[in-house]
């Protein structure tokens, strides 16, 4: 029996590939967080749901929970703007991983439109503030307030920085294209390339993703989770308890194809000739991908809360001098290379 050709497309491998793999990751991202966290504060962590897997399941367990949870909405806020934007929070956070290739023959989008995925995926990774400050406009409390001005001047201070690092790597790659990035790191990484892009790039991705030391929009013991401060259930697991990883998932998938290599030496055949090749290729990009949010969680455990001048000081002094920096170093390399 002959298999249809539907079943052998491309695209609808990578968008299974994708989704399965990205929530497997997701789950086991944030279990080692609250297990790293356990064991530098010398806790169990979690531990009673699935006691014989370490409590992996601990996060199901806690999906249920938040939507079997009432749905309360605030008399003071927004009401369309409270219900509207936890979605489209999630979703804005979720596109970049279906823009860009896991494999040269694995890919959602068609060549044309894939030659710009890395470039459009940053670009909706960055509209991701104006949801965050529409939400603590929609819950419209003081702490929401507070937290949404924070992530408005958190976004200047990382935004120039980590798109100057971006640029700089594709000014050294000579190219946009993500399958040609790769194919450029075959024998040396992006990182070797240019170390200063990469330090430019997991500062700003940890600011932009609320990870330690700069947690400051929606710091609990400071702001009460910021604009999240009202949601409940399956709002808050949108948002605050979900959202934020699914962003740093498709950052680090970023990083891991501009920085890391991404399949690289991996080298797949064509599609559908070498299935086997492609899925080892994008299992290879979701490992590195889940390296990069091992580091960026473990910050939790060992780096205190930043305050905001500080960070913003920082930035504009020492991150942005930084990437400037790599940007004379990839010039150079695009004139030697």
């Amino acid at each position: 029996m002959e298999i249809p050709s539907w079943l052998l497309s491309p695209r609808l491998w990578d968008f299974l590939f994708d989704a399965v793999v990205s929530t497997i990751v997701l789950l086991t991202i944030v279990w080692a967080e609250r297990k790293i966290a356990a064991r530098v504060q010398m806790r169990v962590g979690p531990f009673h749901i699935s006691p014989r897997l370490g409590g992996y399941f601990q996060l199901i367990a806690d999906a249920v929970r938040f939507v079997m949870q009432e749905v309360i909405i605030t008399v003071d806020s927004y009401r369309v703007l409270f219900v509207a934007l936890p979605p489209l929070f999630v979703t804005l956070a979720l596109m970049p991983s279906f823009m860009v290739p896991l494999s040269p023959y694995l890919a959602l989008l068609s060549r044309p439109s894939l030659h710009y995925g890395i470039v459009m995926a940053l670009a909706i990774l960055f509209y991701l503030f104006i949801i965050v400050v529409g939400i603590g406009w929609a819950v419209n409390n003081r702490f929401a307030y507070i937290g949404a001005a924070r992530e408005a001047l958190i976004i200047a201070a990382y935004e120039i920085p980590l798109l100057d690092a971006f640029a700089s790597m594709f000014l050294t790659y000579k190219t946009i294209d993500p399958i040609e990035i790769v194919a450029k790191q075959t024998y040396i990484v992006g990182a070797i390339y240019n170390p200063l892009a990469f330090i430019v790039y997991i500062i700003g991705v940890a600011m932009a993703t609320s990870r330690f030391p700069f947690e400051i929009a929606d710091y609990e013991g400071d702001v009460a989770t910021g604009p999240y401060s009202d949601f409940s259930s399956i709002f808050l697991a949108l948002t605050y308890a979900g959202g934020i990883y699914i962003a740093l998932f498709s950052y680090s998938l970023l990083g891991a194809l501009v920085f890391l290599g991404g399949w690289a030496p991996i080298t797949p055949g064509p599609w559908p000739a070498d299935v086997w090749g492609n899925l080892a290729a994008a299992a290879w990009v979701m490992i590195k991908t889940f390296a990069l949010m091992l580091f960026f969680v473990f910050l939790r455990s060992v780096m205190p809360v930043a305050r905001l001048d500080h960070t913003l000081s920082f930035s504009w002094r020492w991150l942005l001098t930084i990437a400037l920096a790599a940007t004379a170093v990839s010039a150079a390399e695009y004139f030697l290379l």
